[in-house]
Order: C-alpha cells, then structure tokens, then sequence
C-alpha cells in the first residue's frame, strides 16, 4: 500500500505547481503588468478617496489619516496575500457544474490543497505592494511606543490575517456545494468585510461590529492590535484582553472552515460525465 502524502509535501508540490503556474503567466508579460498594474490603480482611487475625506475632515471617530491608514494597510496586506494563496478557490463553483471537480478528488494532494492550487495569480500583487506602501507610511507617522510584544501583535494580526482570509475564500467555494450561484452572495463577508475594517469599528452600528467580531473575526485582526499598537481606550469598552483573541479566534474559525470543507466533500454528487 503507498505511504500517504505528508502535509510537508504537499506543501512542496503546492509550491512548484504555483512555480509552473507563475511561469506560465510571465510568457505574457505585457500583460502580466497591466493586470498587476490596473490592480494598483484601482486600488490607488480608494487611498485617494481616504485622503480626500481627511482634507475636508480632521478626524473620523477620534482616528487620524495616519492611524485609519494603520488599519488599511494591515487589511490590504493581509487581504491580497490570502487572495493569491487561494484563488483556485473561485475555481470551485464552476468545477462542480460542469463536473471536473472530479479531477480534484483524483489527485494526490488533498482535495482542498487541489482546489487552491488548480489557479495561480499575482493580480493582487498591486494591493500587496500599495498595502505595504500605505503600512509604511502609517507606522512612520504613528507614534508607537514599540516592544517585543507590540512587534508580536504586529506580526500575529498579519498572519492570522492571511488565514482568515483564506478561510473566507475557503468559505465561498463551500457554498457552491449546495448552492449555484450564491457565492456572490458571500463576496459581502470577504471583500465587503476587507474594506468594512480599514476603518475604525466603533463607527459602526451594532449590528455590523457584531457581525465582523463575533461571526466573521475580521476585527480582531485589524482594530484591536491598531488599538494596542497606539495605545488607545477602546470605544467599545472591551477588556484589554480582547487583543489576544485575534489568533485563537482565527484558528477556531479556520478549524470550522476546514470541517465545513469536509461536510461539502462528503455532500459532493458527481454528474457522472
């Protein structure tokens, strides 16, 4: 009997699938750089947007451009990273009509890691770099009393980021399972949810930061590390403590995700063609 594929490998052959993928698109390179570019410009028209409102405005909830710019960059980096990792993930809903996903289940990697990597693109590679470009200027003009766990928070907000939100994208394709276009639907939570916590969360009424805390975690990665990294009271009158769920919360929503992935799995008829 063949000894399974350790996740070790698969992570190997994840990475030169990616690899031959990558290569593949840079024999189109003109445009290869007008879709990373367009990506960038679209992007830029939101950061133009956000200077505009801090011209007319000094504030917005008590935040300042600089600290609101905290947020975005922290959303933006962690946002195009998951996106580039799990794009194959749009590849799902469409795999399941036509009844290739059988390929998926074929294959030697695991039926997630087949989905994720069955598409490779950098088109996010614009947001990533505007992103890191925006966290830059933002922690330059911030004034952070830094330390070795403010530097923590600052790294575990970015990775538990990147999962969430390839969870989110994870989350999409599960719904193709029982729905056929409904996916759309769920965009609201994934690239809605992305743009919903570049801003401060307590200028939302109730109902949104219920819904982007306690449903969709996205604010425990973004707002509550920016409330600590700036040493700011929080509005919501939360314990100081909520700074430390942003992983754990992250993980749990993962572990969900990864257990709704296996429910979708086992309800997934094939149409026999």
């Amino acid at each position: 009997m063949d000894r399974p594929i350790t996740f070790r490998e698969e992570l190997r052959i994840a990475g030169r699938i990616a690899s031959i993928r990558l290569r593949g698109q840079m024999a189109y390179r003109a445009s290869f750089l007008l879709q990373i570019f367009s990506n960038f410009l679209i992007n830029t028209a939101e950061i133009l947007a956000l200077f505009a409102m801090f011209y007319r405005f000094d504030t917005m909830g008590g935040w300042t451009l600089s600290e609101v710019a905290l947020l975005h960059g922290i959303s933006m980096v962690a946002f195009s990273i998951g996106d580039m990792l799990t794009i194959g993930m749009d590849n799902v809903a469409p795999q399941i009509r036509s009844g290739e996903f059988d390929r998926v289940l074929t294959r030697p990697l695991s039926s997630w890691m087949n989905a994720a990597t069955s598409e490779f693109n950098l088109r996010h590679l614009g947001q990533l770099v505007q992103g890191v470009i925006i966290l830059g200027f933002a922690l330059s003009r911030v004034d952070i009393a830094w330390s070795i766990d403010k530097a923590l928070v600052l790294a575990l907000a970015m990775i538990s980021g990147i999962a969430l939100f390839m969870a989110l994208f994870t989350v999409e394709a599960i719904f193709s399972f029982w729905t056929v276009n409904g996916v759309e639907a769920i965009n609201a939570f994934t690239y809605g949810g992305s743009d919903l916590v570049q801003f401060p969360l307590h200028i939302y009424g109730r109902t949104l930061r219920f819904l982007f805390l306690y449903v969709i975690p996205a604010g425990f990665i973004t707002y509550y590390p920016a409330l600590y990294l700036l040493d700011k009271p929080d509005p919501l009158g939360m314990p100081d403590w909520f700074v430390l769920l942003g992983t754990p919360i992250t993980v749990l929503f993962c572990l969900v995700t990864a257990w709704g992935w296996n429910q979708g799995i086992r309800h997934y008829r094939s149409t026999g063609s």
